[in-house]
């Protein structure tokens, strides 16, 4: 059975430790923070530069790293919206996945709209979907391509690396996702890529 790959990040490029080097430019963050992780989640309206992060993707880290670009739900299930949002996105549409944490059933409409993007749903609640589907931590990931598992925190990690990769078997890619900005989430996030990718 093939290994799966564990892609571990975290949502956004703000640190409250000493992460970056006191001397290091600014825009020269995402570079710094993608040679010791796989995955970033930004909100889709961050205030970060999109082309220099999709062109690191795509010249430096091809399949290897995991752009996650979080959509509010509202949005989602606003089709003038989301097709303004997507087009808005189009020309780096082969760089990220489009996640979004759901309550209730998308509207048709929407689902239509994103069926050409890599997409995540995460949701504590049964979809209708025809996007592959699976359950962690009693949320369903419903995704086209690769399961992208958001997580508040990471501090009970031997539970949580059990749980995901017993959930997980089989694929050849999941990524995940910490929200937490406290500061030892940075060595919780470590130590979980540790654990999942040496299992």
């Amino acid at each position: 059975m093939t290994k799966t790959e564990f892609l571990i990040g975290r949502v956004g490029l703000e640190f409250g430790d000493d992460f970056y080097p006191d001397d290091l430019p600014e825009d020269w963050c995402f570079d710094h923070y993608s040679s010791l992780f796989k995955a970033l989640a930004l909100p889709v309206d961050a205030d970060e530069d999109l082309d220099h992060i999709c062109e690191t993707i795509h010249d430096d880290l091809g399949d290897y790293f995991e752009l996650v670009l979080i959509v509010e739900e509202s949005v989602l299930n606003d089709a003038a919206q989301l097709k303004h949002l997507l087009a808005s996105l189009q020309e780096y549409q082969e760089n990220y996945t489009l996640w979004s944490r759901v309550t209730s059933q998308p509207k048709p409409a929407c689902l239509k709209l994103i069926e050409n993007n890599k997409v995540c749903l995460q949701s504590s609640t049964t979809l209708e979907s025809t996007l592959n589907q699976r359950k962690v931590f009693a949320q369903t990931l419903y995704y086209s391509d690769t399961p992208v598992l958001l997580l508040s925190d990471l501090t009970n990690l031997e539970l949580t690396s059990q749980e995901v990769l017993m959930k997980m078997e089989g694929l050849p890619r999941a990524t995940i996702i910490c929200a937490s900005t406290v500061g030892d989430s940075l060595n919780h996030m470590q130590s979980i890529s540790a654990l999942v990718n040496s299992a």
